[in-house]
């Protein structure tokens, strides 16, 4: 049974001993809670204020993954975590963070796991204001504010963006039993990427809270494919409502690994499988051959902010 956890962002002062009962479990032998709190000094200045702003969409959606993944790791019962926002004093509570286990050496493994990947991989910013009138701002851990790693650690994609693909609505989805939809599909030259939300203009962008299919990558191999087997020539990238039709890059092995094309972050969640429509919008046999050899496609996470463009 999945463990239950929860992420959330505040900017009202934290309930530490409220948070602490939430965690309360009848099959929990240890209860581990880490409380951040704002110092009044960093690196030998001395510090009068901080303000946190975070990316909501993405910080929640990241915030809740990294608990997921760390309690199925560790084999947790219940972990909760909750990120302060806005101006806080010296002494309050910026983070909190709590874990409850059968025993006590999973959940600490587990409670430091959970804050050193919230403190390097969680999109939110920290201004600090110092004694001196001086601020300074900066990312997770001082590092890239949209993944907390430095850029340049990120394998980038070699490849040609053949065509880009977007569509208002699903034509597929939703339309078991029914016609197809009919909202269309437009090849536009560039689009805007936006951080935890997809492809802007497309019916997936924004859709729901870490969804896997923010955006789709096609490998124009495989429209190319279809086209010879199915002696379609002259077949439209746009009729398997993909987003990116790109060349020169193996999908398959970019599943659950971050990746960088054209300058923007991106990560790759699971292969994007054929449906049963593929047959009806292009020829009878489409669907079992797209679910061959990763013929599907990748779906993956938007990171960062950023444009794709055919050149």
């Amino acid at each position: 049974m999945p463990a239950e956890v929860r992420f959330s962002l505040t900017d009202q002062p934290l309930d530490c001993p409220a948070l602490s009962a939430e965690l309360h479990d009848c099959a929990a032998g240890a209860e581990v809670s880490f409380d951040g709190r704002v110092r009044k000094h960093n690196h030998g200045r001395a510090v009068s204020q901080l303000e946190y702003q975070a990316y909501p969409a993405l910080a929640l959606a990241t915030g809740r993954r990294i608990l997921e993944e760390e309690t199925a790791r560790h084999g947790i019962l219940r972990a909760l975590a909750v990120h302060r926002t806005g101006a806080l004093d010296i002494g309050e509570s910026a983070v909190w963070v709590g874990v409850a286990s059968a025993h006590r050496g999973p959940a600490f493994d587990a409670l430091r796991a959970i804050i050193e990947r919230l403190k390097y991989e969680l999109p939110v910013w920290k201004k600090e204001t110092y004694s001196d009138g001086g601020t300074e701002w900066v990312g997770p851990d001082n590092k890239s504010a949209e993944t907390g790693r430095p850029r340049e650690a990120l394998p980038e994609w070699r490849a040609e963006l053949v065509e880009i693909w977007i569509s208002p609505g699903n034509d597929f989805r939703g339309h078991h039993g029914m016609a197809r939809g009919d909202h269309g599909i437009a090849r536009v030259a560039e689009v805007q990427c936006v951080a935890g939300m997809g492809l802007r203009g497309d019916r997936y962008f924004g859709y729901k809270a870490d969804f896997k299919g923010q955006v789709t990558f096609f490998d124009a191999d495989a429209v190319d494919a279809v086209r010879q087997q199915f002696k379609r020539p002259d077949l439209s990238g746009g009729v398997f409502r993909r987003n990116i039709i790109v060349r020169g890059v193996t999908l398959s092995a970019w599943v659950g690994r971050r990746f960088r094309f054209q300058g923007i972050e991106f990560e790759g969640s699971e292969e994007c499988k054929p449906c049963y429509w593929m047959d009806a919008a292009v020829a009878p046999g489409v669907e079992a051959f797209l679910e061959t050899r990763f013929r599907g496609g990748l779906r993956a996470r938007v990171l960062c902010d950023g444009t794709l463009r055919v050149f």
